[in-house]
């Protein structure tokens, strides 16, 4: 059986928002077609009011309230009351492709596999479930978590994984509460645990952009809890790899310098740049993470490695992410 967890806050009752959280649930229901056994749990994170999911009686829903904590708290809650055997997290904004996946559950059943990840496709579609064309997903040769970190990129977001709830159980995987970055902490220590991981970039998950989401609001308040937050995952991680020095952490020590590097990167978005800039260098230096360690990586990080290094560097640097932004 497979847990679907969807966190759910609407604090202004926003009909709006509570229409987005009913797409997701369809979606999870129309992906899932075939699968014999699934539950959905919605983890209103304290808002005020509840939804009205009557069109869902015929669905098995799980409903829970908790007092407000943030996103990472109530995918906590999910965690604690989920059945399944495994797990997978949707934010109530987004949704999923139709059977797409009930067509990842088979692949990682069939490959035994602890851990599989799936892509992620940005939308606009605000109302209904938009279609993806049809095809069959290709898939990388099964590895350790901790080998695709070396030789990948790892994006953060948890949303884009099912995930064995023995992985969880057995390693005592929780997220960060409290946090905007929630996913930049959890997702690579569920990685580095994973012994045999199976990827594919076949777009299951539909992302939806949209104005005053947590990612893309950002007001100077909620900038600097994002700044404190990432270096909060920043000083787990790197306690977290030193706890497995007798393991290989290439993989880790990837994760640890490129969210090191987003974060100068958002940093150098300010209009206080050189200040927040100079705090933030300081900041990470102590913590180990600065000068950014050059192994190779990609082009873009032997660049903004070098050029971090100097003030005339960081003036480069500011430019091409403004330009960016």
């Amino acid at each position: 059986m497979i847990s679907v967890i969807i966190p759910y806050y609407n604090p202004d009752q926003n009909i709006a928002t509570e229409k987005l959280l009913k797409r997701a649930i369809r979606s999870a229901c129309d992906s899932l077609d075939g699968v014999a056994t699934y539950e959905i749990l919605i983890v209103n994170d304290g808002s005020h009011g509840d939804p009205v999911l009557d069109e869902f009686e015929d669905k098995p829903l799980i409903y829970i309230r908790r007092e407000h904590n943030m996103l990472g708290a109530a995918r906590n809650t999910g965690i604690e009351n989920a059945s399944g055997n495994l797990l997978t997290f949707l934010d109530a904004d987004d949704f999923y492709y139709p059977g797409a996946l009930a067509l990842c559950i088979r692949k990682m059943e069939e490959s035994g596999a602890d851990l599989l990840g799936f892509g992620i496709k940005p939308t606009s579609c605000g109302s209904d479930i938009c279609n993806i064309k049809s095809g069959t997903p290709s898939f990388l040769e099964p590895m350790t978590g901790n080998e695709y970190m070396r030789r990948y990129n790892l994006f953060g977001s948890a949303c884009r994984y099912l995930i064995s709830a023995s992985l969880i159980k057995e390693h005592g995987l929780r997220f960060m509460e409290n946090s905007y970055i929630e996913d930049e902490e959890f997702t690579p220590r569920m990685m580095f645990y994973s012994r045999r991981y199976i990827h594919t970039d076949f777009p299951v998950y539909a992302y939806y952009i949209r104005d005053g989401s947590i990612i893309t609001s950002d007001s100077p308040e909620k900038r600097e809890q994002k700044s404190r937050d990432t270096l909060k995952a920043l000083r787990h991680l790197i306690a977290f790899r030193d706890e497995h020095l007798a393991e290989s952490h290439d993989g880790l020590n990837r994760k640890i310098s490129y969210l090191a590097m987003d974060h100068l990167r958002r940093t150098l978005r300010r209009d206080d740049w050189r200040e927040a800039a100079a705090k933030q260098i300081e900041n990470l230096s102590a913590l180990g993470a600065f000068p950014l360690r050059d192994n190779g990586y990609s082009l873009k990080f032997k660049l903004f490695s070098r050029l971090s290094t100097s003030r005339a560097g960081l003036l480069l640097l500011h430019i091409a992410e403004k330009r960016y932004k």
